[in-house]
């Protein structure tokens, strides 16, 4: 969590982002044991398609090379 937590802060593109939850569960087609979600409380509209492109392309990378220890 605190991995992906500093990438998303580290990422201008992102905004204002916070990692709201993450949840580790069964793999699912992926191969991947979590998900994540993400919030922007202090983003305006307009910016939020974007911030929330950045944020998810972040994940989907970090879902790609890391699983959660059970």
């Amino acid at each position: 969590m605190a991995i992906l937590n500093q990438f998303l802060n580290n990422n201008p593109e992102c905004g204002e982002c916070e990692l709201h939850a993450m949840r580790v569960h069964q793999p699912d087609h992926t191969g991947c044991n979590w998900s994540a979600e993400v919030d922007f409380p202090r983003e305006e509209e307009d910016h939020l398609p974007t911030r929330l492109a950045a944020a998810k392309s972040i994940i989907v990378v970090m879902r790609e090379q890391y699983n959660m220890l059970q």
